[in-house]
């Protein structure tokens, strides 16, 4: 019986996903698909200066937080790797760094098509339609000295709390982005030129 409850309810999950576009719930089942079978990832560990000091790929991969506070524990095709200390980027695949693409410092202009009027009106608005549709965004990542490591963009991007120490979970048209110790700017896709 459990067992035809549990069929039941991913098959409804999955309804509900396909139907409603709900990023929240996309989110909910991309954890569980994390934790169950595990996701298909790269991690990219990064030093002071932006360079890339260590890349690891998994085809089943899962993150979560170590017996050791401020620890991360990382399942990689059944090894354990324990990660702390540096800036890290941990992106399902299909999820692409476009840090060489981008010229921030001349891209950015807040006034160019922006409508604000009301701004509790708009907090409201912006906060509902990233939890059911996503927004499109930008997200510009820097490691813990400021130096920019990752640039990334999505139609449909979700920011949330992680469950993981010193990390930000990122949903980006569907696919897992984690990172942990960097600061981040993210902005919607039409303040950029």
């Amino acid at each position: 019986m459990k067992k035809k409850l549990s069929i039941f309810m991913m098959i409804m999950m999955i309804f509900l996903i396909a139907f409603t576009g709900c990023t929240k719930l996309r989110s909910t089942v991309k954890d569980f698909t994390a934790e169950t079978l595990g996701l298909s990832r790269d991690f990219y560990v990064y030093d002071d200066f932006g360079n890339t000091t260590m890349a690891v790929s998994g085809n089943s991969t899962d993150m979560e937080s170590s017996e050791v506070d401020n620890v991360i524990l990382i399942t990689i095709d059944g090894y354990t790797w324990q990660h702390v200390g540096s800036s890290m980027i941990a992106a399902e695949k299909g999820v692409k760094n476009l840090v060489d693409e981008y010229d921030l410092e001349t891209n950015i202009d807040s006034g160019k098509n922006g409508t604000g009027i009301l701004m509790s009106l708009d907090r409201k608005i912006n906060n509902f339609k990233s939890k059911m549709t996503g927004l499109k965004r930008v997200l510009v990542i820097k490691n813990q000295s400021g130096v920019i490591v990752g640039v990334y963009e999505g139609n449909k991007v979700l920011v949330e709390e992680s469950s993981l120490p010193q990390s930000t979970k990122i949903l980006i048209d569907g696919k897992r982005m984690t990172i942990y110790r960097c600061d981040y700017e993210i902005f919607e896709q039409g303040m950029l030129r």
